[in-house]
């Protein structure tokens, strides 16, 4: 787990910034165990993260058969 910049530089903006990462990272872990998901944390980050205002379900966004569908699109467009 890296935190990359702090939002704020007072001692008690640091520890809330330390225990929301923690608890994010705590939480994405837990949905990986729930849903088996064979994807890395830091995949399933990167896809919430893109996804947040999207109104699919999470279980639809990181199970396989949706991220093989995509790709599948994916080279559909451009096969001539």
């Amino acid at each position: 787990m890296t935190i990359k910049t702090l939002w704020g530089h007072s001692e008690n903006a640091v520890n809330i910034h330390i225990w929301v990462a923690i608890s994010t990272y705590l939480i994405v872990a837990y949905i990986k165990i729930k849903l088996q998901s064979t994807l890395s944390i830091y995949e399933i980050m990167q896809i919430l993260g893109i996804s947040s205002f999207d109104k699919t379900p999470i279980k639809e966004l990181l199970t396989e058969l949706q991220i093989n569908q995509n790709v599948k699109e994916q080279y559909d467009l451009f096969d001539i």
